[in-house]
């Protein structure tokens, strides 16, 4: 029997839109409204963000800088905060493979205040984007001093699967087991081809990730939680319950943070009009979800190629929401063609109203 506290939730909101969903909820539930808050530019020319609170008190953000929506000179870049999320470094390169569009696309900060970054790196073969040669790698990075030096990528190994990008939070479980999730497939890669999300796990500190225990198959970015009573997987994640839509269409990826007031947060990417982000909160562990009370957190979109937020809160109750935004008219050729400098990464300073 796994002490309930130990069990771990899982909310998936899939960019792999196999199916559409017509909402079960009346029309007039979905009012949202805005917020006063202050409004932020972490970094110009930089995508998915993931954002942590370092133990030393300052905010650090991890994006993708030095190429568009794809392209083989991404890298991942860090800035950080020391005033709560007002003020930005200049960016900073902690991982860059050659030949190849890397990025963070998973984070967590443990008890001690190790900082882990979960890092993807993806290459295809020549210099505009293919399929032909294409292959997805996944890596864990750690920092023991606040974001300061990086340890050297630790491999995931994500097997059965030939490639794997990681996602959302990682987590410690209370007997010391790290898990992270991801998602990933076969070789070779095919862009309507099946895609799994998994967890995977480190027994040992984060010096080695595997373990690959399926979540849920044909979704992809997933975010994990840890619960205080009642889950969808009672095993350390090892086996999960289905999956139950939360969202509407066109409403993700999605972030999920414990409140100070142990309510749920749920924070998505909008791209449906108005573009941008949006929240909603759980009050019983994620069993149902407050859609009469959604807020507005950014509306400035151009389009779709945005969002990707992730939020977290402060010690003095503030919440801080980061995810990116492209303006312009989309390239005909779609989102690779984007110019760089039209993206940039926010944040978004606001307090909880639900409380």
């Amino acid at each position: 029997m796994v002490p309930l506290r130990d069990k771990v939730m899982k909310r998936a909101i899939t960019v792999l839109l196999a199916w559409t969903f017509t909402p079960a909820w009346p029309q007039e539930a979905l009012l949202v409204r805005e917020l006063a808050s202050e409004r932020v530019v972490v970094a110009r020319s930089a995508y998915f963000p993931r954002l942590v609170a370092a133990r030393d008190g300052s905010l650090l953000a991890a994006f993708k800088t030095g190429a568009p929506h794809i392209g083989k000179g991404g890298r991942a870049s860090i800035a950080r905060s020391r005033d709560g999320g007002r003020s930005w470094s200049g960016p900073r390169v902690i991982f860059d493979l050659p030949d190849a569009d890397d990025g963070i696309d998973a984070s967590g900060v443990l008890s001690d205040g190790t900082i882990l970054f979960g890092a993807v790196s993806y290459t295809w073969e020549g210099e505009r984007y293919s399929t032909k040669g294409w292959k997805a790698s996944a890596y864990v990075l750690a920092s023991k001093d606040d974001g300061a030096t990086w340890s050297p990528p630790v491999p995931v190994d994500a097997a059965p699967f030939a490639w794997a990008y990681p996602f959302g939070s990682i987590l410690k479980l209370e007997d010391g087991i790290l898990v992270m999730a991801g998602y990933g497939g076969d070789l070779p890669y095919k862009a309507d081809g099946p895609q799994t999300a998994f967890v995977v796990r480190s027994r040992d500190g984060g010096r080695s990730w595997g373990n690959a225990a399926v979540i849920a198959r044909d979704f992809n970015e997933t975010s994990l939680i840890l619960l205080r009573g009642g889950a969808l997987s009672t095993d350390r994640g090892m086996h999960w319950d289905a999956p139950v839509t939360v969202t509407r269409e066109r409403e993700h990826p999605g972030d999920l943070l414990r409140l100070q007031s142990g309510a749920i947060l749920l924070t998505f990417g909008q791209r449906n009009k108005p573009f941008g982000v949006q929240a909603m909160i759980s009050l019983d562990e994620g069993k149902s979800w407050d859609r009469r009370r959604r807020v507005v957190l950014a509306w400035d979109g151009d389009h779709g190629d945005l969002g990707y937020p992730v939020t977290v809160q402060r010690s003095d109750g503030r919440l801080a929401t980061i995810y990116y935004v492209v303006y312009g008219e989309r390239d005909p050729e779609g989102i690779k063609g984007i110019a760089p400098g039209n993206a940039f990464t926010k944040l978004v300073l606001w307090d909880d109203p639900w409380k």
